[in-house]
């Protein structure tokens, strides 16, 4: 455990460990200068632990898996096929790991301080540290860098946050295979899930508030995206104005809305 009282000065700060601040600590401390990182708990940030690279991980397993089921066209019986979701899991986890590995390669060759812990602003380009294994440290910089990318969010649904539904990091930690999943949203996180864990062999219903899916895209996008949802076994609302949500999810959820 190391606490120290005492403002300790750097030349760069930079709070949060994700892509843009990361890329910048490591080739400003390659230079010359002193650098550190505080990072509250993903090394390297979203993207290689709980979004972008582990999401395609499971992409290109559930992508697999559909060719097992189809096997029947391609001459290739598909008798005895099962989804080992925890291997689907492992597999994604060990990607993360030698991924987290890589980072701390990269500020160790670089000369730049990693230090996890939650920081908070005490002062002008000043950082309180409360560090994970425990005490404080205190950092001030010369140039400062917020760098602390967003989170998932619940829309103020009535009964949603109670019925604690998946965001997509715990959907990409199930070890086992969902006999029904509800994916509230078309976006391209929703829709990614919603094919995913069709292709696993789940039963999957997307539902989106809007006219069409990935609304933000050009309407002949959204129309292909709906065709090949539909194609793929999902059953696709759009217009869905929840208002209401009841039960557990994993247990049994009902949705109350209109069209």
């Amino acid at each position: 455990m190391k606490t120290l009282t005492s403002t300790e000065e750097y030349d760069l700060l930079v709070l949060g460990s994700g892509i843009g601040g990361k890329l910048i600590a490591w080739s400003s401390a390659q230079k010359g200068q002193r650098v550190v990182v505080v990072e509250r708990k993903y090394v390297g940030g979203s993207c290689p632990n709980i979004a972008c690279l582990p999401a395609k991980n499971i992409i290109h397993s559930a992508k697999v898996a559909s060719f097992f089921y189809r096997s029947n066209e391609f001459g290739i019986s598909k008798e005895n096929v099962r989804i080992n979701m925890a291997a689907v899991r492992e597999r994604k986890r060990k990607m993360v790991r030698n991924l987290v590995d890589i980072h701390l390669d990269k500020y160790k060759k670089s000369g730049a301080e990693l230090v996890m812990g939650t920081g908070r602003f005490v002062g002008a380009k000043t950082i309180e540290v409360d560090l994970v294994d425990g005490g404080k440290r205190t950092f001030r910089g010369k140039n400062v860098i917020i760098n602390t990318g967003s989170r998932a969010t619940l829309e103020p649904i009535p009964g949603l946050a109670e019925a604690k539904p998946l965001t997509h990091i715990e959907a990409l930690e199930l070890d086992h295979l969902p006999k029904h999943l509800l994916v509230l949203g078309a976006g391209y996180v929703g829709l990614e899930l919603a094919q995913a864990f069709r292709r696993f062999g789940a039963e999957v219903t997307l539902i989106d508030r809007n006219s069409r899916l990935a609304h933000h895209e050009d309407e002949d996008i959204s129309l292909g995206l709906e065709e090949m949802c539909r194609d793929e076994g999902i059953t696709v609302g759009t217009n869905a104005k929840i208002s209401r949500v009841e039960g557990n999810s994993g247990e049994r959820i009902r949705l109350l809305g209109s069209r």
